[in-house]
């Protein structure tokens, strides 16, 4: 599967894992996908929806990264289309399924069902970003 032929678009989206990773370990997730090909980086608005509440409510330790990875997320574009489902691993997964967009997922059960449905994924391996 050739993730970057001219009928495929080079945009992928981070998800929630993703971004608190970055705000984790940390790294440069901009650089690091961009020097394996992708152009457009997008983080939905139901992503940041997402952060926003986990800043707000979760524990200390995870308030403290949500906040992180959401200024993480404001050096991204923002990406408001709607997908179908309620949680934010469908809706993710509804955009996958879209053709449209790669996704950026430091969650395993997602990362797994999106391979398993012959989608394309970013996921890390050992602290930095792999294309499946």
């Amino acid at each position: 599967m050739d993730l970057f032929s001219k009928d495929r678009p080079k945009a992928v989206i981070l998800d929630t894992n993703m971004l608190i990773f970055s705000a984790k370990l940390p790294f440069d997730i901009a650089y690091e996908l961009k020097k394996r090909g992708f152009e457009t980086i997008l983080v939905p608005s139901f992503v940041v929806s997402e952060l926003e509440s986990i800043a707000s409510y979760g524990r200390p330790k995870e308030t403290k990264f949500a906040k992180l990875a959401l200024e993480i997320a404001k050096g991204f574009d923002r990406l408001d289309e709607s997908a179908p489902g309620g949680e934010v691993d469908e809706k993710l997964f509804s955009l996958a399924k879209t053709g449209k967009y790669v996704i950026a997922t430091a969650d395993t059960p997602l990362r797994r069902r999106l391979i398993r449905e012959g989608l394309d994924v970013v996921y890390l391996k050992d602290g930095l970003p792999v294309i499946s």
